[in-house]
Parts: C-alpha cells; structure tokens; sequence
C-alpha cells in the first residue's frame, strides 16, 4: 500500500519541462503559404533549449536564441507583395539542423471564421460546385485549421497551405474562397486564406478568457470558466475548498452512523469543463490560438444562428470575441467584417426574435473597424444555408475594400435607418449610406413596412420613395408614431439602393422608445395571486411581445377571478403610463391597471378590454404618479376558448412602464 501511495504521489508531483530536440517551425508555417505584406512577421517555433536559431527570408537574416522551454520567435521586416516564390530557411546549432519552406509568397492573410455557413464548403452548393473546375489559382493560398477543442490553449494544428485547385477548393469554405479570389483579383497581390469555422457553433467556444474579462459585464463568465479550467489556480482553489468539505462530510457521516441518523448528502463537486465544441473558450484555444501571432490583415465572420435568440445580448459577447483576437494578434484596430444572419423559419419561434437579433448585429457596428453585410435579399427561408455564398463573399470584400485597402469610390453598406419624423398622418424615414439612392429591387410596391400609434399595434403600410427618404402610412393608423421594417423572421424585403444593397431591418421605437424613454419594468420581478405551473410563468418583463411561451406570461388555471400580477419596479419613482397586451391565445378580456408606493395599498388608473384571438396592445395614460408596484388585475374572461386554453388562464405578451414627457 505505502509503494501504491508513493508511486501516485509521484505522479502527481510537477514533471520538468522537456526541450524539443528537433527544430520545428509552428505548424501554421508549410510550403505554398502567404505572409501578410506591409507589416513585420512574427516566425516563431521549437528547438534545443539555449539554441541559437537563424531564419532567412527576402534577403533578411534574423537570429535569437531558443528560451529554457526550447520555444523561439523572431520578426521579419515588413515585405511588399511579392508574387515570386521564395524559400524560408530556418537553422540551429553548431552543426545546423536546417527547415526549408518552398513556395512561400508575400500577399494578403485573412482569417475566416464562424459557423456552418462560413464553415460550407465549395461542393455543398450547386452555384459554388459549378466554379470548383475554374478554381486554379496559382496566387490563391489555403488553410483549413480542423475541427478540434482543447481546454487549454494549443500551439499547434493538424494543416498545411496549399494552392487553389479544384483538388482543395472543393473542401474549403465557400465563403472564404470567393473572398480571397476577390481580393486576389482586385488587389494584384497573392492572398493567403485561413478557414477556421465550425457548423452549429455558438461564439463563446471562439472566445478566450481573457476576451470575456476585458468586457465588464462578461467577467463573471471569465471567473466561471477559470474557475472550471483543470490547471488554474482558481480550478485548484474550487476543487480543494470541495476536498476539505468532503472529509468534513466523512467525519458528518460517521457520526450519522454511530447515532442512526440520517446520511448527510454528500457535497457536490464544482464543475469542470467539459471538452466539446460548445464549450466557451474550447474552439478558441483549439483553433485561434495555434495561428497566434501571425501576421494577418483581418478576420471575416458569419456566425450569430446559433445566438440569435439573446438579442442586445450578443453585442457584449461580440466585444469579447474581438477583444481576444485583437489581443492575442497584437491587433488592436484588426479589421473585422461578419454577416447579418438570414431571413430562417425557425420553426413555431416568434418571428420578432431574429429581428431583434438584426438590431444586436448591427449594433456591433458600432465596434470600431467592423463592417456588416446584409444579406435579407438572398436567404432561402426554408433552408438555413442560403446558396448564394459569391453574394456575401462579394458583399463582404466590399469592406475589405473599402476601409481596409481605402478604395474611396466604395460605399461597402446598404442604407440604414438614421431618423424619421411624423408628417401629418405619414412617417417619413431617413437614411445613411443611401448616396445612390433608393429603388425597388424587383420593381414592385416596397414591401415589409408597418406602422403603428402609441399603443404599438403595427398595421402593414404603403411606402413610397420620396428621393433618399421613404414616406409611410396607413388609413388604418392616422395619428402614427412608430415604423418598424422588415421586422420578421421571414422577411425578404424589397427596399434597397441603387448598387444593389438591401436596407437594413429597422424599428424605430426598439431597444428605446425615442418618444416614452427607458422602459422602467424592464427585466423586473412580479408576484402572481395565481401562479402558472407549466412553465408560461416568465415573459412578463422581458422585452419580448411574445405570443407563446416562454416570452409569454399567464397565470394559472384557477376559476376565482379578479386574479393579478404585481410587478416590483425595484424603486419607488415617477410614473405616467403603462403598455400591455394579449398574445392571439388565450381569453383574456379586461384587465385593470392599478399603481402603489408600498404594494399594499392600490390606485386604479385605467382599465382595458381585449378581443379574442389576436394579439392586442393597449396603452393607459395618467397623470405622473410616485409608484413602486405596478399590478395587473384580471376582472374576467372570454367564454370562448382561443389556441385551445383553458378560458381562466389570464395571458400577458408583455407589460411596460414609463414616465412619458
């Protein structure tokens, strides 16, 4: 037993590194690769510890000495493009041991990253196939880093660059092949693509963990993964402190045993990391870190399916993710280009979810150096995988071109929402980045344009160009307020300028009613007299007018009516109106609006009856009122049944409060 324990002991005892005794280049180095011209080029590798090491390329000689872990980096000197093959020779040692790359040009190095429709390769799709047998391209280099995970970060990958040929382009991504041949075509200049995607994907897997600390409302998930990280100090830390509980269960234990008690439950273990391709960091570690620090130019991106249903939650995650690749690439202004996400079904999901997701990726616009291509115009509704990837690679390069290669005579976006204004029983839009002007894409009447009053029941409208404005209206709304476009999950809309680009979806009154100001229940508790016990219990203050669960709140199914939900705005403050609604289930009929400083004791403020079977919003105005509870009360129901519910669950899409001016 105690030769057992010794021999384990010893086994757990830290072992000294081990210097590579063979000189290595990093695996991201092979022949037929491209370095990034017009900036210094980290090489970098393995060999002996302490031994000298000597890289020649492009008339340079650059020498350093190995460090104790045997590991070596020297820069080249920033290189024009070069078109020419040359051979990158590394040497060690009195008696050299000697790499020789062959091959190797100087060019453009783009990085293409993200999901399955940056991962689709060139074969999947029958427009893309068609191109495989033209795809030789001397100039045209490719990487494809594998599918991997580790937990901690890699210094290799598995992968090789080759030239473009019908035999390597059929694999690789789409996407990033009609992007690189753009860019090798327009610019005249060998350019070197690396494809590190992965299909189903969310974006935390491609996160570091210092990606996730440099944005403050994501360190808690930095402690997390650290946390849960064999190897980390806080790992060590967690797993010891549940050690020490576990001997204090043993002790628990024995005397449970000793007086016929009860067994204490045992404590359970922290978590550890599971090694899979949805884990955060996994991907990252894998198969960014083993490229990093190479010289590159930029990354693209076409992620977000996998997301889409956070909102305004994935911008935050988006800065973490350049946040890492801009640090561990030495980049801070990395040039980063990504795809809009595509019209999709998605299934029985409510159709305002993926546009509001539109919203949260055009708020990473707001990132400096990043460009979004729209790609509303091109989906396939029924096919999560448009075909047209040419399209968006196009579309994509059109930045690259534009802010990073300073092609002035290049607007790379479509128009944006920037303003609008009511004209009489009209809303007239404006936009930025529309200089060539508006038109219909197919020459119909333009498409996907709804308006709606104060109370946010959207009516579909007629929308008429009016230079680089479009004017909306409907009979239906003729005091308007707000304009929403495009704003469904299913939404191919028209509108677009006149180079060919689709304007953007857009609502003018979401995240923010520019006319009510912050919405005060946002996010906030409630209390039910009712509770729902099937799972519709959430929804209520979410931001989300839903119609099904979970963004839809109801009560239970009790037959005592008046029932109520009363929503705690966290602070006692000044309030003066309250918008809710029905979803298109249910049979929800009068509800009343009461307010209070304490929740106990409530003033009515208003009253509403909703039909049957259809979503409804209703808005109470009163005068300003010092509240802190905001209680929904049910005063009766519909007789008849509406989606199949019972008659006394009392449904909610959504409630919210406000202090109007």
């Amino acid at each position: 037993m105690k030769q057992v324990l010794a021999f384990t002991l010893f086994l757990l005892l830290p072992t000294p590194l081990v210097s590579a005794a063979e000189l290595k280049l990093a695996s991201v180095f092979s022949d037929h690769m491209v370095l990034q011209r017009e900036q210094s080029v980290p090489v970098w590798g393995v060999a002996n510890a302490g031994e000298s090491i000597t890289v020649k390329f492009a008339n340079q000689t650059k020498t350093t000495t190995a460090d104790e872990n045997g590991k070596w980096q020297v820069e080249l000197d920033s290189m024009k493009a070069n078109a020419e093959p040359q051979s990158l020779v590394v040497e060690s040692g009195k008696e050299p041991n000697r790499v020789e790359l062959t091959d190797v040009l100087v060019g453009e190095v783009w990085l293409a990253s993200g999901q399955s429709n940056m991962e689709w390769e060139m074969q999947m799709k029958a427009d893309s196939k068609a191109d495989i047998p033209n795809s030789t391209h001397s100039n045209l280099r490719l990487f494809a880093v594998p599918l991997t995970t580790a937990l901690t970060p890699q210094d290799d990958v598995d992968a090789n660059w080759t030239r473009s040929s019908p035999e390597t382009s059929a694999s690789f991504s789409a996407i990033g092949y009609y992007f690189g041949l753009r860019l090798h075509e327009e610019l005249g200049v060998p350019v070197g693509m690396i494809q590190s995607a992965w299909g189903g994907t969310r974006i935390e897997p491609w996160t570091s963990v210092d990606g996730f600390e440099a944005v403050p409302a994501l360190r808690s998930e930095a402690d997390r993964i650290r946390s849960q990280t064999p190897g980390t100090p806080e790992y060590r830390k967690s797993q010891e402190a549940h050690l020490q509980q576990v001997q204090q269960w043993t002790e628990s234990l024995k005397t449970a045993l000793q007086q016929n008690q009860a067994a204490p439950p045992l404590p359970t273990q922290p978590t550890t990391l599971a090694k899979s391709h949805g884990t955060p960091t996994a991907l990252y570690n894998a198969m960014i870190h083993p490229l990093v620090p190479m010289a590159i130019r930029g990354a693209i991106w076409y992620q977000g399916e996998s997301n889409h249903g956070e909102g305004l939650g994935y911008v935050d995650k988006k800065k973490a993710l350049l946040a890492s690749w801009r640090n561990a690439f030495k980049q801070p202004e990395l040039p980063f280009y990504f795809v809009q996400i595509a019209p999709y079904q998605y299934g029985e999901e409510d159709p305002e979810i993926l546009a509001r997701f539109w919203v949260a990726q055009r708020e990473c616009m707001k990132i400096p150096n990043t460009g979004m291509a729209v790609i509303t115009d091109i989906a396939e509704l029924k096919d999560i995988h448009p075909q047209h990837k040419k399209e968006v690679a196009r579309r994509l390069s059109l930045w690259a071109l534009a802010d990073t290669y300073g092609q002035a005579d290049i607007d790379p976006s479509g128009p944006l929402y920037a303003n609008h204004k009511v004209d009489g029983s009209a809303i007239r839009v404006m936009f930025s980045n529309a200089d060539s002007g508006l038109t219909s894409r197919d020459g119909k009447p333009l498409s996907d344009f709804e308006i709606a009053g104060i109370d946010g029941n959207f009516h579909p409208a007629t929308a008429t160009i009016d230079g680089n404005q479009v004017v909306v209206q409907s009979p239906n709304v003729p005091e308007p307020k707000q304009v929403r476009f495009g704003w469904n999950k299913l939404a191919m809309p028209n509108l677009m300028d006149k180079d060919g680009l689709p304007v953007c979806s857009f609502h003018t009154h979401w995240p923010i009613d520019p006319t009510l100001g912050y919405n005060l229940a946002l996010g906030c508790t409630w209390e039910s007299s009712d509770p729902n016990a099937w799972g519709w219990n959430s929804g209520l203050t979410d931001g989300v007018w839903g119609n099904r669960n979970p963004q839809c709140f109801a009560t239970g199914v009790s037959d005592e009516f008046p029932k109520s939900v009363t929503i705690d705005l966290k602070k006692t403050q000044t309030i003066n109106l309250v918008r809710f609604g029905v979803p298109d289930v249910g049979s929800t009929k009068t509800v009343a609006i009461s307010v209070s400083e304490d929740g106990k004791t409530f003033q009515e403020v208003g009253t509403h009856s909703f039909g049957q079977g259809k979503a409804e919003r209703a808005v109470i105005e009163f005068d300003d009122t010092t509240a802190r509870f905001v209680r929904l009360t049910y005063v009766d129901h519909h007789s008849g049944l509406a989606g199949g519910y019972n008659n006394t669950f009392a449904f909610t899409s959504e409630a919210e409060v406000y202090r109007a001016k």
